[in-house]
């Protein structure tokens, strides 16, 4: 209330509302406190699942290979070491035969692995013969220290056919040596060398239907 005092009045300084500022402020801090609380955890949340996902949980990328598929057996893989047994559907003589030359035979009994057939019997299987040599004639022009080598084959498999399809192997080869003739009497059961032919050379034949046995040499996948 001004006061008089003479021709001059005295007027009190006005004092700010001080208590309605400090409510304001406190609103305007408690109103950002809880914008902050309700704002969701984002990618964070996300990226801490993550990290406490084990290996094998987290999805492959696009390119790469899940870690634990690598732990689950091929079904269309044969392991190295496999047994392939084969009959021979052309016959091969170290006489005639070259290296390069080819032959063809069919698996004799169907190839599993873990109970599951992977190569049915009767599939169609193709040959390679690497070595061939005949036998050294001891009629005359041979070497002497050649003169009574007798014929060898060494063959390997290098392919089959699934379902119209090549499929390219590697096998272990076999290696087939000529040798003396050799006759059978069968009064006595003994088989005895004729002599007549005990120092000439004789060639190594295969006949048709002949039973092989060979081994794959590294695993095979059939996809």
């Amino acid at each position: 209330m001004p006061t008089s005092s003479g021709p001059f009045e005295t007027v009190p300084p006005k004092v700010a509302p001080v208590k309605t500022v400090s409510l304001k402020i406190i609103g305007l801090v408690l109103i950002l406190l809880m914008t902050a609380c309700g704002r969701p955890p984002g990618n964070n949340a996300s990226n801490s699942s993550d990290s406490q996902k084990l290996p094998f949980d987290r999805q492959p990328a696009s390119a790469g290979v899940s870690p634990s598929q690598s732990l689950i057996p091929s079904t269309t893989r044969v392991p190295e070491g496999m047994p392939i047994p084969v009959r021979l559907q052309s016959a091969l003589s170290s006489a005639s035969s070259h290296a390069g030359d080819t032959f063809n035979a069919v698996v004799d009994e169907a190839v599993e692995v873990d109970g599951k057939t992977l190569i049915a019997k009767g599939t169609s299987v193709v040959g390679r013969v690497l070595e061939a040599k005949a036998a050294a004639s001891s009629g005359g022009r041979a070497p002497r220290d050649s003169a009574n080598e007798p014929g060898y084959l060494r063959i390997a498999l290098v392919s089959l056919n699934l379902d119209g399809r090549t499929v390219a192997i590697e096998t272990s080869s076999i290696f087939a040596k000529g040798g003396p003739r050799e006759e059978h009497n069968a009064a006595t059961g003994q088989t005895s060398i004729d002599m007549k032919d005990a120092a000439k050379n004789k060639d190594i034949a295969l006949g048709i239907d002949r039973r092989l046995n060979f081994r794959l040499a590294e695993d095979m996948d059939l996809r």
